[in-house]
């Protein structure tokens, strides 16, 4: 590969979902271009995308970032790992990378496998994941997940993860130092216009959640929270749990107080956030996973000036220290829901957490953080 780049040191950054929606890994590979690396992303190809999509993700970087969307047979559960990490493993072994990047716990055994034996490898911790939510009720596959980070992670020549008390646990449990590298947007122009099939779906005011549809949300409790009186609740995003939340909320009699805009590319999110009257990052706290994660939004909502209702957790009350832009419930009981949101609508609620949110975002940037990578990805 070195030919086909001017001798570029050259880095594969694997994935296993779709590199045009992950905002981390795209910020990443932004700043390895800029110190030089050629990049090579191989995701999965889920929701498929033509080639002329893919080609767009990167319009002015086509000679710096490859992208290799896999097609898989499986979409979830252990075939699909097993899939994707034999896929990866076949494509990358035949290949030579100075740098080899494993996002997350279910890309681990591919790069391990598949790199090269003196090259650099580097994990990027995105969630504690053998603690999410989904595997609280599933002993034994928690346990193949805790097996693998135990052997594996300690082998990486670096680590880094999103906050520094997860950067604790890490380094102890895996006896291997951990950085941090938080989830801070890149600052970017805010488009005021939106494609026309956006505009006209987008109410006038609007509360909104963005992210993942996964278990362990608080969508199930918003849902049940949401009144009449209330201005109508935007989803953006995607998940497993989407079909069986609209089911919920046609049960309740709440489908025309909800609107579904399903998958946004990180380019049109900010347009849409910035519109909102007050964004939810409502976690069930039960999963450690989310008891001690300091997640995209949490940023996102700040650099768009947006007031959040949250709940309390050790990270969100050191971010508050710093950032007063939210409130925290102590549960996700509905009727606590519908009361902080009623809070956080207040006229005075409103203009205090947005003062707030555009005073720490000044604070909280990419260009400040990014530096965190450079001791790590110099070769």
């Amino acid at each position: 590969m070195r030919n086909a780049t001017h001798n570029k040191p050259t880095c594969c950054v694997a994935i296993t979902n779709n590199y045009k929606y992950d905002q981390r890994v795209q910020k990443v590979a932004h700043y390895l271009v800029s110190i030089g690396y050629h990049i090579n992303v191989i995701g999965r190809n889920f929701p498929e995308l033509s080639q002329e999509e893919i080609d767009a993700i990167h319009p002015d970087l086509d000679d710096a970032i490859s992208i290799d969307l896999l097609t898989l047979k499986y979409s979830r559960g252990w075939r699909f790992y097993l899939e994707y990490n034999w896929k990866l493993w076949r494509l990358i072994k035949k290949r030579k990378y100075d740098v080899y990047l494993a996002n997350d716990l279910d890309t681990i055994l591919g790069v391990f496998h598949g790199s090269t034996r003196h090259a650099q490898r580097i994990f990027d911790a995105h969630e504690w994941f053998e603690e999410v939510d989904e595997l609280q009720t599933k002993p034994l596959v928690r346990w193949i997940w805790k097996t693998i980070a135990h052997r594996y992670i300690p082998k990486f020549t670096h680590c880094y993860t999103v906050n520094q008390w997860l950067a604790n646990t890490f380094s102890r449990s895996y006896s291997k130092d951990f950085d941090v590298v938080r989830n801070i947007p890149i600052n970017r122009e805010v488009e005021e216009s939106l494609p026309q099939a956006l505009q006209e779906k987008l109410p006038k005011k609007f509360i909104l959640y963005q992210g993942v549809i996964n278990s362990g949300r608080g969508l199930e409790q918003a849902i049940s929270a949401w009144t009449t009186d209330l201005p109508p609740l935007v989803i953006a995003g995607y998940g497993n749990e989407v079909d069986q939340l609209k089911t919920l909320a046609h049960q309740k009699g709440k489908s025309d107080q909800i609107v579904w805009l399903g998958r946004i590319t990180p380019g049109l999110l900010p347009s849409i956030t910035k519109r909102a009257l007050l964004g939810l990052h409502l976690l069930d706290t039960a999963s450690k996973n989310y008891r001690y994660s300091l997640a995209n939004k949490c940023f996102e909502y700040m650099h768009a000036g947006l007031p959040m209702l949250t709940v309390k957790t050790p990270i969100h009350e050191l971010l508050y220290e710093k950032a007063p832009y939210f409130l925290m419930l102590d549960d996700l009981q509905p009727e606590h829901i519908a009361q902080g949101i009623q809070r956080c609508l207040a006229a005075e609620s409103q203009q205090a957490m947005r003062q707030a949110a555009n005073k720490a975002k000044e604070n909280f940037t990419w260009a400040n953080e990014c530096h965190q990578l450079e001791s790590i990805y110099i070769l």
